[in-house]
Formats: C-alpha cells, structure tokens, sequence
C-alpha cells in the first residue's frame, strides 16, 4: 500500500509498531449454542503505538490462528500510515482483496486495527472516543445478560442457575440460547422468566440453528411470552426464509453474522432485521460498526450491537452506545439503547482490563477516560498471548 501524499501534512502522527496478543483459554466444561460448543474463549488484541509515544488498543474476533497472519500482513501495510486514515487503509484492502469476499478473519482482523487506531487518535487528544465518533450522549446504559447457554446435556437445572446467578446481580432483562427443539425451547424460554421475575424481558437467540419449519415450529409456542426480539432464527443468507418467519409478526433480529456495509446493505434494505446488530470486533471496526447504524436509521430500524469478546471489545462497543441516537424515537416512547454483557466463564474477558468492566444493578457505565476508556493489562496479555501467533512489526 503506497503512503500518504507528503503534501497532506508531514506533521501528522503515524503508526510506528504494531504488536499482537492472541488469546486463548481452554474451557474445563465448554457451553455454546444449541449449533454447538466452543471448546475455548478467545481473541486477538491489537496495540498499536504512534510516533508520538501514544497506545491505542483493538480486538479482533475469531480464531487467532486464522486472525493472526491477516494482521501480520496488515501491520506491515500500516506502519508509517497516519492513525486516522481510517476508512481508505481498510476499504483500499477490501477492494484489492475482493477475491476473499466481503466477510470472514480478514476483516475481522481489519476490525482490530480499526478500534487500535481510534483509541489511539483519541488518547492523543485526550478525549474518549465517543466525542469523535459523533458525540457522547449518554454516561451509562442499561445490559441485558448473554445468558443461558446450552451446556454438555442441555440440563434444564444448569440452565435456571444460569438465569439466577443473572438476576442475582440484578439484570432484569436476558438473552437465552433456544433452538434445541420446541419442548425444550419452550421450557427454556418460561424457567428464564420464572428466574428473572415479573418485571423480566426475555430475549431468544438461535444462532441460526433451524430451518424454515422448525424455526416457526418451534416460535409458535413462545409467541404467548412476548420476547422483546428473536436473534437469527436463520442464516442471514436465507433471504425468503427470514420473510416467512416474519409473518408470525416477532421482532426479529441479525447482523452479528454479518461483515461491513456491503454484508448489512440487502438484509437491512429488505427489511430482513428489525434489529441490527453490528459487531465492532468482527464488522470492520468502530468506523463500519457507525456507519451501518447509521444505514440502519436510515431504513427505520433500530440497532443494539452485538458484543462477546474480552474487556477491550466491551469498551469498543459502549464506546459506539454512547454516540447512538435514540431513532427513530423522539422524545417520548421508544425502547433503551441496550449493551449486550456476556456472562459465561471467560477469564479473558476480565484479565485484559487492568479494572474490569462490571455491571451494578443491571446497568453498565461507559468508560469516561481518553481512548476506550479502559486501561490494558499489557503485561497480562503478553504472558497469557498464543506461542508462535504473535507478531511484533516495526518502523525501520
């Protein structure tokens, strides 16, 4: 990738090393989605510094040994490169790169650098970057509970301690994994509820475990429980089926499947997601994960970002809420801008952040200091990082 134009301004700062830390931890009991279990939780950290001594920090999500060797090659590219050229460093390397397509580990390892280079930008102007973004509108935000997941035998009583240790730490709103089939999902659905008592808000996530029929099987008896909205009852791809399952008239919502403007412009046009859900770490970065909010606006829809990653993607994500406008409501009606808090064993989740990011009564701060707001325990994560899948690249 050629540099900047000189006559664009010598004295900008630019990116004089890049160092990556992928993450893994090895889960004793692994818990996942009725589509299957993760055997580990994991990450990639991206650090960047500046010619002017400054840090910023990103994640990228998916497996670091399909993430990793993307950023070593996008690290070479961006050395030298002023950190807030954001949009033509990625969007040069989709367009040189169409034969990958538009989706997949390179751009989410795009999405890390993208984060790095805003909280780097921001830090060197000592603001949090939520004021470039588009504005800081709130402090805090209400979270729901990423919750009740499908362990080794779907044990419905593993699943209700699930649902108790949520509302022990005061969420009244949670997101369950469904789609085993249509008992066992029903039951799911009405222990989540029991356990997360009368003021209770339930939302069902299928990762896409189903097909046309099954999925509707299995929603028809839950429609009597009102869930605030249905997560990928489909595959994003399945563009009639999403339109079949939408006669049942259920909030429907998608995106964390989905990479960049160009994966969300069809399925957000066709009216397929009532709610959006970019993934900062995973859609290309804060810049495509703002844009994309702002396409779905434009069509009417709402958006609540996906999260699930360590501290630092936690800090990208309420960093993006607290920059999103309340459309399309006005000043009256409407629902909250919701944070997504994963809440399954992750020791990563915590361990990056030298204070992790908690919840207090169902309601999460977002972080006030420059950059994401967070502070990286960077010695933390280079003990834990993955032998031989780090790399470390350099201005000469």
């Amino acid at each position: 990738m050629s540099s900047l134009p000189a006559q664009l301004g010598p004295q900008r700062p630019t990116v004089s090393e890049v160092e990556t830390f992928p993450l893994e931890h090895i889960l004793e009991s692994p818990y996942g989605t009725a589509k299957g279990r993760v055997p580990a939780r994991i990450g990639t950290l991206v650090k960047i510094t500046t010619s002017e001594g400054f840090v910023g920090w990103g994640e990228s999500f998916g497996p670091p040994r399909f993430v990793a060797p993307a950023l070593e090659a996008f690290s070479r590219a961006l050395v030298g490169q002023p950190i807030d050229i954001r949009e033509n460093f990625a969007q040069r390397i989709v367009a040189e790169n169409y034969h990958l397509s538009i989706g997949g580990s390179h751009i989410a390892a795009l999405s890390g650098i993208d984060i790095a280079l805003w909280d780097a930008q921001a830090r060197t102007l000592g603001v949090p970057i939520g004021h470039l973004l588009g504005g800081v509108i709130r402090t805090e935000v209400p979270a729901y509970a990423s919750i009740g997941y499908v362990t080794e035998n779907a044990d419905i009583d593993d699943f209700r301690a699930q649902l108790a240790s949520a509302a022990a730490e005061g969420f009244q709103a949670a997101k369950i994994k469904i789609g085993i089939d249509p008992v066992a999902d029903r039951q799911r659905a009405e222990a989540a509820l029991a356990e997360l008592g009368p003021h209770g808000e339930l939302m069902v996530d299928y990762n896409a475990n189903g097909t046309v029929d099954s999925v509707m099987r299995s929603l028809r008896g839950l429609l009597d429980l009102d869930p605030r909205w249905v997560e990928e009852p489909l595959p994003p791809y399945q563009h009639d089926g999403w339109e079949r399952v939408r006669e049942l008239g259920v909030p429907l919502a998608g995106g964390e499947a989905l990479y960049g403007r160009f994966g969300f412009r069809e399925p957000i046009a066709n009216g397929h997601f009532d709610i959006i859900q970019p993934d900062a770490a995973k859609c290309g970065g804060l810049t495509e994960a703002k844009l994309i909010s702002q396409l779905a606006y434009t069509f009417n829809r709402r958006v609540s970002p996906h999260c699930w990653g360590t501290g630092v993607a936690q800090a990208a994500c309420l960093q993006l809420l607290s920059t999103l406008p309340d459309l399309p409501f006005g000043e009256f009606g409407g629902t909250p801008q919701f944070f997504e808090f994963d809440r399954g064993l992750n020791p990563l989740r915590e361990g990056v952040l030298a204070e992790p990011i908690l919840p207090a009564n169902g309601t999460v701060a977002i972080p006030s200091g420059p950059g994401l707001g967070v502070e990286v325990d960077a010695e933390w994560a280079r003990f834990h990082r993955v032998e031989g899948l780090f790399t470390h690249v350099a201005s000469k």
